[in-house]
């Protein structure tokens, strides 16, 4: 550190380590920057852009204002098997080397499965895909096991796998993340709106079907403790035809109940990579709070950049001036 506050010691580098710390520095600063610009771009939109109901909503991109609703089956959190709508998960691990530690991330993951925002005028889709997503919702935790509910009393986890694992994982420890979006939250939502009137947006009974069933198997021991006719805590190739039938019956009633809507409303990630697509469970206000203190952390991270990147190269030439 005392070498980068020394003009001598920056005029004598050769010039390869030079240039290199020149770069990192200007490319730290342009990285700030965008941010800085981004950051508060999408508080300022926030701010003035209007908010359309649903039922009337233009085409193109739109603001929303509501609260979430589910399409189809809840979803199941991963870390907690806390009902929801949206979710996003991480594992970190504790390690060390030597003198230095830190937290290693393990796993980590984001449900894509679409949820409908309710503005009282009408239902809208939302698929989160490639959104910049904030969730009220956040829990951090640490514990023993890798998994936090590997040791709970799951029917379709052995004792003997419950043990193996949590004397696997003595000495270990792990920091858990998880972040949900709930059924009634407040959601603001700036995207691509769009209206299909024709129905071409309706999904075949065997896609619908593929998608329930992929949710299902997201809390895959509920399904085994609803369907294990046997209780042999497994799904056995008869029992999994039932659940496939039962699946089948589910896309069949929501098609009947999504057919007797004239118009079908979607909201996604605009095509202009210019606009940004946001989804927020926090109050209108606080959500450009937020974007605008992360404006401003990000400018302050660039001014020390660019101060820094100036005093460098300036040292470099300025020396025996």
């Amino acid at each position: 550190m005392n070498h980068f506050f020394c003009r001598s010691c920056i005029a004598a580098e050769p010039t390869a380590q030079f240039i290199l710390w020149a770069v990192l520095l200007l490319a730290a600063s342009a990285y700030a920057f965008y941010h800085t610009y981004r950051s508060f771009k999408k508080s300022r939109l926030i701010e003035d852009m209007p908010t359309s109901l649903i039922r009337s909503a233009s085409q193109g991109f739109t603001e929303l204002i509501g609260i979430g609703k589910p399409h189809g089956n809840h979803l199941s959190a991963p870390l907690t098997a806390t009902p929801c709508l949206w979710w996003y998960y991480s594992i970190e691990q504790y390690k060390s080397s030597g003198k230095s530690s830190s937290w290693v991330t393990l796993e980590s993951g984001t449900s894509k499965q679409p949820f409908n925002i309710d503005d009282t005028s009408g239902l809208c889709l939302v698929i989160p895909e490639g959104a910049d997503l904030t969730a009220r919702h956040t829990k951090k935790w640490q514990g023993r096991l890798r998994h936090p509910l590997s040791g709970s009393n799951k029917k379709s986890t052995s004792t003997l796998s419950r043990v193996l694992n949590a004397s696997i994982s003595v000495g270990k420890r792990y920091r858990y993340t998880e972040r949900l979006i709930k059924e009634h939250d407040p959601l603001y939502i700036l995207g691509h709106f769009s209206t299909d009137s024709s129905g071409q947006r309706s999904l075949s009974i065997e896609k619908m079907t593929g998608n329930i069933l992929r949710s299902w198997k997201e809390d895959f021991a509920s399904l085994v403790e609803k369907y294990d006719s046997n209780n042999d805590g497994e799904l056995d190739i008869a029992e999994w035809k039932i659940v496939q039938q039962a699946a089948k019956k589910e896309a069949i009633k929501q098609q009947r109940e999504n057919s007797q809507h004239d118009r079908e409303h979607a909201i996604t990630k605009p095509t202009n990579a210019g606009l940004p697509f946001l989804i927020g469970s926090d109050e209108q206000n606080a959500l450009s709070a937020r974007y605008r203190w992360r404006a401003i952390g990000w400018s302050l991270v660039f001014l020390l950049a660019g101060s820094g990147a100036t005093w460098y190269i300036s040292a470099r030439f300025t020396t025996g001036l």
